[in-house]
């Protein structure tokens, strides 16, 4: 466990540092989060003097990546399997989704392109996000207004 978590700082730590270079080069892109995170913390350094007790550290920066890779994996594992219950649920619907998938890939392997011709497969996901989220929602005022979870 130990060797992972060494090989991902490292990994992070390298690309870290690229970005860093960049940005000072003047050629950030702010394409994505770490970009965005890393010229706003270039941002409050500067407004400070380049005081180093002010802003995020390297390590700082790791752990903030990590949390945001984490967080992300357990949300898009959360919707797929919610999806799959409702799917299980209503098997007209997988069926029709089947089909299409089918239809648009046949036995070829699923590329970006054809992601974008998958309507009742878009549907499904669409439903299921704002299903799983009302759901979660009800029990959080539920518990809110009881002080308990009622699951009956």
């Amino acid at each position: 466990m130990k060797e992972i978590d060494r090989d991902i700082k490292a990994s992070l730590t390298d690309m870290i540092n690229k970005r860093e270079r960049a940005l000072k080069a003047g050629e950030a892109t702010k394409d994505d989060l770490l970009d965005i995170l890393l010229e706003s913390n270039h941002k409050e350094m500067e407004e400070h003097g380049n005081n180093k007790d002010v802003g995020m550290s390297l390590d700082d920066v790791i752990e903030e990546c990590k949390l945001f890779y984490f967080a992300g994996q357990e949300t898009t594992s959360v919707l797929l399997v919610w999806t799959m219950v409702l799917l299980s649920r209503y098997p007209d619907w997988q069926a029709h989704a089947r089909e299409e998938v089918l239809r648009v890939f046949g036995n070829n392997k699923p590329d970006f392109d054809g992601l974008s011709h998958l309507k009742i497969v878009s549907i499904v996901f669409y439903s299921s996000y704002l299903t799983v989220y009302a759901v979660i929602l009800t029990i959080d005022i539920t518990f809110f207004e009881t002080g308990h979870y009622d699951f009956v």
